[in-house]
């Protein structure tokens, strides 16, 4: 077409959704409508066009050579009338309102008349809606209505918090043959080595008349053989269902008299750690600043017996400025700098440790190179928040409070950018940014919601706490009574329902309560941590980081524990190496099968 240079281009901005809110008023009129839908005894008139562009299902029945393609009503047998009608107001109008009423039937109808974008938006509702009252109903559902996504978040829940879920009402009303497919699981993660055969116990004792019979074979589940003969002795003499079973007395019995080693896999949590650039001795000593030869940059640390040992290493040495997170027992590295001497600009890379492959694998790059940027784990899906891009800035090993002073990059002028990487879609999506923009700050999730906690460090601004809802999508800025003023560095990590916080400048450690939504002190720490991290182990919080001792001192990596129910810290002793800067998290792993030490 040849355009002359007087042609006039007119956009109207509202048409498309008139014409859809124009549709949906037409369906009152018989008489512009091309088809009469009928489920449940009641009647939609709609488009055939508009249903063909939101379903699969009815664009094949439309556009097939099905006696549907003519009718004027179309009967849809077994199909809920009040989820059709939603998914119809969708269709013309593109928004539907989910809830936890609603949601099972929408996602059920939606897979039936495959409405794709609902089904998803369904899927990642129920995702994010999981919790330990409802994660087994959920992966019933998901399996039943071909949800994989659904289903496999479910599992990974329950693996990960099995002596939780074991504790609620859904789980004693799990079949037998349910019963049996959870506790056949070899990645159930438990804190005590008898949360298995307790759980079992439970369950029987919710209806003993029906399910004594099964105890036996259940009890055969729960690795009795591993178990201490203390507790095995006082089944036999306590339990009225071992009592009473003359198979389950008799299993107990020969579980305390085998004598073999322990199952193959016994999972363990431990805390691991990956390091970057290290200090050498030169350094110490006010030499040069070369670049180490390569080092061993990756290890676990076994609370019970105290030791650390050897991981595969992460293939990008030196670098600095990453951070790092476990999901699903895997652990994940995300951004950081290049790690050379030459190179230290920011990167998008991620990388994936499988504990049970024994390797590292790159996966999906992020949308913004990020450095100096945090991450957190929240329903299944890991976030990062804020970082730098460095654009080939000099010098690495930047400390704390000073890699915080840097421009930022990864954010904007008026909030910080956040993305999220789905591990079942294997992709990366940029959601809401923060409200407010910091520099300084860390992350951690809590009671199903995000909390970020930081301050521009350049103004040295007293903290901001900000909460992110992952339902809505949303951002929302909390006035909290006696939020503490400036921390360099800040790191936080949640225990029992509370926000601890630590910072690189500081020995004080704050504790914030989001349901009272009130800040308070505990225990100082022994010493300064800069550089490093803060975890929950268990029942406990292990921080680590680097300080240097006196003004001429050599430069310490130590650890600390810190025990809630006592407020009290315990020094726990050194990292195996001195890495001026480090990452780290908690998982649990077979440790049987890393015997190096670091």
């Amino acid at each position: 077409m040849v355009r002359n240079v007087d042609d006039f281009d007119f956009c109207l901005p509202s048409h498309s959704q008139a014409v859809l809110e124009g549709l949906q008023r037409l369906c009152a009129n018989p008489k512009l409508v091309d088809v009469t839908l009928v489920a449940g005894g009641q009647e939609f008139p709609c488009h055939r066009g508009v249903l063909a562009l939101c379903s699969h299902y009815f664009h094949a029945m439309f556009s097939g050579d099905f006696a549907e393609s003519i009718a004027a009503r179309v009967e849809l047998k077994e199909v809920d009338p009040i989820a059709l009608e939603m998914l119809l107001d969708f269709a013309y109008m593109g928004k539907v309102t989910i809830n936890q009423d609603n949601v099972e039937r929408l996602m059920r109808t939606s897979s039936q008349l495959h409405f794709p974008t609902v089904q998803k938006v369904c899927s990642r509702y129920l995702r994010q809606q999981m919790d330990a009252t409802n994660c087994l109903g959920i992966c019933e559902f998901g399996e039943s209505h071909g949800c994989p996504e659904v289903s496999s978040k479910a599992w990974s829940f329950l693996q990960e918090n099995f002596e939780a879920v074991s504790q609620q009402e859904e789980f004693l009303q799990l079949s037998k043959e349910r019963l049996v497919v959870y506790l056949s699981n070899d990645q159930l993660q438990v804190q005590e080595e008898q949360s298995l055969a307790e759980a079992v116990l439970r369950w029987v004792r919710h209806d003993p008349g029906h399910r004594a019979q099964f105890l036996p074979e259940l009890l055969e589940l729960t690795h009795l053989v591993s178990l201490p003969d203390q507790y095995l002795q006082n089944l036999l003499a306590t339990e009225p269902l071992v009592r009473d079973s003359d198979a389950s007395k008799a299993l107990v019995a020969r579980s305390r008299s085998t004598k073999r080693p322990s199952p193959p896999q016994k999972l363990e949590e431990v805390l691991v750690v990956v390091g970057g650039r290290v200090l050498e001795e030169t350094e110490d000593e006010g030499g040069g600043q070369e670049m180490p030869a390569t080092t061993r940059n990756f290890a676990f640390y076994n609370p019970k017996s105290r030791r650390w040992m050897a991981l595969p290493d992460f293939p990008d040495y030196n670098k600095w400025g990453f951070s790092l997170v476990a999901l699903n027992n895997d652990v994940y590295v995300t951004g950081g700098s290049r790690g050379s001497q030459n190179d230290t600009w920011s990167t998008t890379q991620a990388w994936r440790f499988c504990p049970r492959d024994g390797t590292w694998k790159p996966i999906a790059s992020m949308l913004r190179a990020r450095t100096n940027h945090t991450s957190a784990v929240l329903n299944g899906e890991i976030y990062v928040i804020g970082g730098k891009d460095l654009m080939g800035a000099a010098g690495v090993g930047v400390s704390g409070a000073a890699a915080a002073s840097h421009p930022p990059a990864g954010t904007t002028v008026d909030a910080v950018e956040v993305e999220r990487y789905d591990p079942y879609n294997k992709s990366w999506c940029a959601i809401s940014p923060a409200l407010k923009y910091v520099s300084n700050f860390a992350a951690a999730s809590c009671l199903g919601k995000l909390y970020l906690v930081g301050s521009c460090a350049v103004k040295y601004n007293a903290l901001t706490l900000q909460c992110y809802n992952p339902v809505q999508d949303l951002w929302s800025a909390i006035t909290s009574p006696f939020i503490p003023k400036y921390l360099s560095a800040p790191r936080c990590a949640t225990l029992h329902g509370l926000i601890y916080l630590i910072g690189d400048n500081t020995k004080k450690v704050y504790v914030y309560n989001p349901e009272a939504n009130i800040w308070q002190k505990v225990q100082l720490l022994h010493t300064l941590h800069e550089n490093g991290g803060m975890v929950a182990l268990g029942d406990r919080l292990f921080v680590t980081g680097g300080h240097w001792k006196g003004m001429d001192g050599d430069y310490r990596v130590e650890m600390e524990v810190y025990d809630s129910a006592k407020d009290l810290w315990r020094r726990e002793g050194s990292l195996p190496c001195r890495w001026l800067f480090h990452s780290s998290s908690s998982i649990f792993m077979d440790t049987s099968k890393w015997t190096e030490a670091f």
